[in-house]
């Protein structure tokens, strides 16, 4: 009797023993819904980055809405201890990836933000942006801890566009205020499509005209054409500067005008040239930034 209770012990702890070298976790696979980041994950799921990452193959941190994500591979040694079976040496901090995309032609912060599944009002605080106003070439930060080299030619087409924060030189100026003195006198003028003379003007006929009168040779070219030819950005505006519109009449870089200063710009609108306000609450959503002919120095 004692010997068979004794058997039945030595079965019973065999059992329990083998359950124990069992691993202790199956993979387990996790949808990623909107509003989730892997850092996000990895703590509802008590797993680090890295583990992740490495189960995942993931180059990087960004990671889309629908996405299935395997958030647990574990296993148990002898002493039924579980083990990451992908390595058996301490694993390393995961370096600082560079998230970030370079604006292209017809992008928005809305589409940027929803491409990449994070908010509108992430990526403005990430990049200290004020405005929805956003730029070709410029390079937007898409993590809070990203850090965006100079010259990013990460992601997105094309290079970062040319950039300064100085006023123009005395002889620019000069150009500046004749262009201006000249715009004015053309306040009234009908809206002509295709038009560069005081007969009838339109937005880049007006630019065209205006600026030739002021002393800058200029050809002829479109909205999209001005902005993206031989022009540079210019982070402080002043009097004379150009400024950009998007997605007014068609998707892009579509309207332009000559910036008066105090929120104020110039331009050849469907009711003619006229003074208008860059927060308006149309024109505010519809601004690009300012820019200089490089001509101007």
């Amino acid at each position: 009797m004692k010997k068979s209770k004794k058997l039945r012990i030595l079965a019973l702890s065999t059992i329990a023993t083998s359950f124990l070298a069992l691993p202790t976790a199956e993979a387990a696979t996790y949808t990623v819904q909107k509003g989730d980041t892997l850092s996000k994950i990895a703590q509802n799921h008590q797993v680090t980055i890295q583990d992740i990452k490495s189960w995942n193959k993931l180059k990087n941190d960004m990671i889309y809405v629908a996405q299935k994500l395997e958030i647990s591979k574990t296993s148990t040694n002898e002493a039924g201890k579980p083990t990451d079976p992908s390595t058996t040496k301490p694993t390393t901090p995961p370096k600082q990836t560079t998230v970030s995309h370079t604006v292209v032609k017809g992008d928005t912060l809305s589409k940027i933000a929803k491409q990449y599944n994070v908010t509108l009002k992430d990526i403005k605080e990430w990049n200290g942006l004020t405005t929805d106003a956003i730029y070709i070439g410029q390079v937007l930060k898409l993590s809070p801890t990203a850090t965006i080299p100079e010259g990013d030619k990460s992601s997105g087409a094309g290079t970062p566009s040319k950039e300064t924060s100085k006023d123009p030189s005395a002889n620019g100026q000069a150009i500046y205020k004749k262009t201006i003195e000249v715009a004015n006198t053309l306040v009234g003028t009908p809206y002509v499509y295709g038009g560069n003379t005081p007969e009838g003007l339109d937005c880049s006929g007006f630019i065209y005209y205006a600026f030739n009168q002021g002393g800058l040779k200029i050809g002829r070219d479109s909205s999209e054409g001005y902005f993206n030819g031989n022009t540079t950005q210019v982070t402080n505006p002043i009097a004379g500067d150009l400024v950009f519109f998007e997605n007014t009449y068609k998707d892009g870089i579509s309207h332009m005008g000559i910036y008066l200063g105090n929120n104020k710009f110039i331009h050849s609108g469907s009711d003619g040239v006229e003074v208008s306000d860059v927060t308006n609450s149309y024109w505010s959503t519809k601004l690009v930034g300012y820019k200089r002919f490089d001509a101007i120095k």
